[in-house]
């Protein structure tokens, strides 16, 4: 899927051309090549068309839409790790901005890279205007503090924001025990994680699913199903290729904690036998 993110505002920017972005980003990024980088001029000549750049085969494109996108903000908000609690959701935002990274053909090796420059040209529209009042990435369900998601990714750029892309889920079930989910990785062709059911505490299952992420970020989709991904003092923990629990259209990676195959102590990743 392409690299996309939205920009909520309180209204549309009429000085964010493509000439005033890609000066941002000369700006904002001077150790990145953007030497290439040029407005498309088919897109400039139509005034209500999107906002195009191309950059080496890659176009980067901002449509605008004067209206909001119709989600429950103020829920997002309360579940978005990097939305401060104590800063009010922006539920009057009135006008918002889609914000993507196109290649021509399949790329999906390519899928990081497009984030990066998504990302970058993300933190530059924050510099640019004043009327950014969130950053939505609808792939991981939640929104970011423009700031926030500037100051993060010009510390952590060129490794991936991971926390930024994705988002790390984790809660109590009924019973007591612990759940935990990521949602964002399917926007980096990876397989998102679930895990249903976990004897950990909620910092160790967030753990858990960071160093999973972090993996997959690093390595590619790796884990096999069946895959074995380590163990706690008693059990095997066991990765399934399964339907998500909540998009069965989707296959993601199921942790299973198995009490019956505890083994030897194993390294990070290994193969079940």
């Amino acid at each position: 899927m392409p690299a996309l993110a939205m920009l909520f505002q309180d209204r549309l920017d009429a000085d964010i051309t493509a000439e005033a972005l890609a000066a941002q980003l000369h700006l904002d990024w001077p150790d990145v090549d953007f030497s290439d980088l040029a407005a498309d001029q088919d897109a400039s000549a139509d005034r209500d068309g999107p906002v195009c750049l191309d950059l080496d085969g890659r176009m980067i494109a901002l449509l605008t839409v004067p209206s909001p996108v119709g989600d429950d903000v103020a829920d997002i908000a309360e579940h978005s790790r990097l939305w401060p609690k104590h800063v009010p959701a922006p539920t009057d935002y009135a006008a918002h901005t889609i914000v993507t990274v196109l290649r021509p053909g399949s790329a999906e090796d390519e899928a990081i890279a497009d984030a990066v420059l998504l990302s970058r040209v993300i933190a530059s529209l924050v510099a640019l205007s004043g009327t950014i009042r969130a950053v939505y990435f609808g792939s991981a369900n939640h929104i970011i503090l423009p700031e926030l998601f500037r100051d993060l990714v010009k510390d952590v750029l060129p490794e991936p924001p991971l926390l930024a892309w994705v988002a790390i889920n984790v809660g109590q079930r009924p019973d007591g025990g612990m759940t935990g989910h990521t949602r964002g990785l399917q926007m980096l062709d990876l397989p998102d994680i679930e895990i249903p059911a976990t004897p950990e505490s909620a910092g160790d299952t967030f753990d858990r699913l960071t160093g999973i992420a972090s993996y997959l970020l690093e390595q590619g989709p790796v884990i096999a199903d069946g895959d074995t991904i380590g163990s706690t003092e008693a059990a095997e923990i066991v990765v399934d290729h399964a339907p998500s629990d909540v998009d069965p259209e989707r296959t993601v990676l199921r942790l299973r904690f198995d009490a019956g195959q505890r083994t030897r102590k194993r390294g990070w990743f290994g193969r079940r036998r």
